[in-house]
């Protein structure tokens, strides 16, 4: 009897969930790729007759011993799963029925999938797992095909239907999918403590004036469209691609069995991890949220009020998700210690197989783009994509073996993005080579790289409103005249410097302690200007004070 091995994976997803630009797409397309390894998994099988084997129960050494109609799961989480099960008529069918169903349940959703047979288990995996490595190259074609006369949907471009929804011109399949999607999976796994209880994730951007629509508005800080800025923020592992590859060679050497429970141990703590490091995440948001003297408030009645912050993606070591300005780098910063901790744990507790392979601790980098809500969220989305890879190239020269947590981070205004390096070069840089930027942070004292703490103490000297605070404008000012004239922008600083001790005991010590700050945080030709202007612009809290009893 040979193995059956079928593994799927959705590719592109953060594409294909941010297209469209309307939270409440984006909403239902992270609920629909969330049910594919969830409900529609299940009636699938369960429409071909055949069982899910608890992992636990297969046979230690030996073969499987699968029945005829049972199935194991190694992975299965993430819009990702690998299938094990020793039918080959039930394993053709379901290769050719799932590739269907999917297209049918979540339309425009590219994919990868691969069906191998073998009589070694191992041998067939590792086809499985070439075979969809080599299908990332090629190009899928995506139904139905729009041709030249053809009317398509304006905000995708894809053939347009009629929408059975009201007071809609019409969608394409993509967005009627995830508009009428009811699934609230993902936010059921991401608020999961019972202070939690009281809060709900916000479905739509838009602003209406009845409680139930305010219900459901991301609550910005003030309702004035002009302050409606966010973060997208994509966070993902560092190293974990190239530790795979020693972990699958660790594998070959054990039995079937006990390499589907040393993979299933893996990838099930590594998502349970993230998963744990999102909630305390979330956790620390609630905390700051209510401390916020926010207007919004009041526009809702009863207990419940929506939270400045929307998951996307969360899944395997992957985070994608959208947060109020003013709270990102808070709930990032949270996250990225609390995933540290939780890899911690989950590491000792890895099967025998695995001993020595993977560090002690996982570590993760974050890239984060500040746009506002009518920016496009897709390109904008890519912006951030490429900081996270920019970032993980300094955090490799760093640490080869396990990089540390870092993160590069974007204040944009412009509606049309350019890739990363035009977009850096054009507001970063100035005409005679200065750069006004320190990136990547790294979040914890690290060798080689600015501490983002020491930024955030930075900006704790600057109140327009304070006497005895520097003047935020100063900056400002200041960043003018590098781009214009770096010579007078020399000149301006020790002016500044002058009028600051000039005002007072009070001023003069707290710019004392900026300019040495400043100058831990600065090197030749490359100054924090641009990073501080994002902290006091976009009124950032800081992530490093004590908030609703969580530091």
């Amino acid at each position: 009897m040979s193995y059956q091995v079928y593994q799927f994976e959705a590719v592109s997803i953060q594409e294909y969930v941010l297209a469209g630009g309307k939270l409440k797409t984006m909403v239902g397309a992270s609920e629909l790729l969330e049910a594919i390894t969830g409900d529609l998994l299940e009636k699938t099988i369960d429409a071909l007759g055949l069982n899910e084997k608890v992992i636990n129960d297969l046979p230690e050494k030996g073969k499987l011993g699968l029945a005829d109609r049972e199935v194991v799961f190694p992975r299965r989480a993430g819009s990702v799963f690998l299938m094990v099960l020793e039918n080959e008529a039930k394993a053709n069918q379901f290769a050719e029925l799932w590739p269907i169903v999917v297209s049918n349940f979540a339309p425009g959703l590219s994919f990868s999938a691969s069906i191998k047979s073998d009589a070694d288990f191992q041998t067939a995996s590792r086809s499985v797992r070439d075979d969809l490595n080599n299908q990332k190259n090629q190009p899928q074609a995506l139904l139905p095909e729009s041709t030249p006369l053809t009317v398509r949907f304006q905000k995708t471009g894809l053939a347009q239907i009629q929408s059975p929804l009201k007071n809609r011109d019409g969608l394409d399949w993509s967005m009627l999918a995830k508009t009428t999607h009811e699934y609230e999976a993902l936010s059921e796994k991401h608020l999961q403590q019972e202070k939690s209880s009281r809060f709900v994730f916000p479905k739509q951007f838009e602003h209406t004036h009845t409680d139930t629509y305010w219900l459901e508005s991301f609550p910005f800080t003030s309702t004035d469209p002009g302050n409606h800025s966010l973060a997208i923020i994509h966070t993902d592992g560092n190293g974990l691609g190239g530790y795979l590859h020693k972990l699958f060679a660790a594998l070959k050497e054990v039995s079937p069995a006990e390499s589907i429970q040393a993979y299933s141990a893996f990838s099930t703590g590594l998502d349970e991890a993230t998963q744990q490091a999102a909630k305390k995440a979330t956790d620390w948001l609630i905390s700051a949220y209510q401390d916020d003297d926010n207007p919004y408030k009041k526009k809702v009645t009863g207990k419940i009020l929506p939270l400045p912050m929307r998951p996307i993606i969360l899944g395997g070591d992957d985070l994608t998700c959208i947060v109020r300005a003013d709270h990102a780098l808070g709930f990032i910063n949270t996250f990225t210690r609390e995933f540290e901790t939780a890899t911690q744990q989950f590491v000792k507790t890895l099967p025998k197989v695995f001993e020595g392979i993977l560090p002690k601790t996982l570590t993760c980098t974050t890239g984060m783009i500040f746009l506002k809500s009518n920016q496009p969220f897709s390109l904008g989305y890519a912006l951030a994509e490429e900081l996270c890879s920019a970032a993980k190239k300094v955090g490799q020269k760093l640490n080869s073996d396990m990089p540390p947590s870092l993160i590069n981070f974007l204040h944009t205004t412009n509606t049309l993005f350019d890739d990363l390096d035009t977009q850096l070069e054009q507001e970063l840089e100035t005409s005679s080579k200065q750069y006004l930027s320190r990136m990547p942070y790294a979040f914890t004292a690290q060798q080689g790289r600015p501490h983002l703490q020491t930024l955030f103490e930075t900006a704790l000297h600057f109140d327009d409103k304070k006497s005895d605070k520097l003047n935020p404008s100063a900056v400002r000012r200041y960043a003018g005249h590098l781009h214009q004239d770096p010579d007078y922008a020399e000149v301006f600083w020790n002016r500044w410097e002058k009028q600051s001790s000039e005002k007072g005991c009070s001023t003069e010590k707290s710019w004392s302690q900026f300019e040495e700050q400043w100058s831990e945080l600065s090197s030749e030709n490359e100054e924090p200007v641009a990073d501080l202007i994002s902290l006091l612009s976009l009124k950032i809290k800081n992530p490093y004070q004590t908030v609703g009893g969580t530091v």
